[in-house]
């Protein structure tokens, strides 16, 4: 599939994961990345659940789902731990945070769709009307 290179397309791609208990310490370092935003179960009033979250920011592409393709990919490479959070409890999710401003659209692949399930992991669409920039 052609790639479309247009700066009036821009994006964010979230990964999401929830917990009741593992710490996001052990989160951070068994995908080898520092999170975005976070905190430890029991540390919000609003939720009991660890969260962990990491979000990318791409401009100049339409074509959401094949970055959530490559993100889905990596998740592959890291199964043992995807296993291990999921089976005690935990919940993953890669969602794709869209302007509402501008036409953009992508088609997700058969393929994307049986690696999500493979690994349990959820994909998610968020639109926000007024999604700024990254400057």
């Amino acid at each position: 599939m052609a790639h479309v290179n247009d700066a009036r397309y821009y994006y964010s791609i979230r990964l999401l994961i929830t917990h009741p208990s593992m710490p996001v310490e052990e989160i951070t370092a068994a995908l080898g990345m520092e999170p975005s935003r976070a905190w430890n179960a029991g540390e919000r009033h609003f939720t009991k659940n660890a969260m962990w979250g990491y979000s990318s920011w791409t401009e100049g592409k339409r074509l959401f789902f094949e970055e959530i393709h490559d993100v889905m990919e990596w998740l592959e490479e890291q199964h043992e731990f995807v296993s291990r959070l999921r089976s005690s409890g935990g919940d993953f999710q890669v969602i794709a945070q869209l302007p509402g401003d501008i036409n953009i659209g992508s088609v997700l692949s058969l393929e994307t769709m049986a690696i999500a399930v493979k690994l349990g992991v959820r994909i998610g669409v968020e639109v926000f009307p007024n999604l700024p920039r990254k400057v």
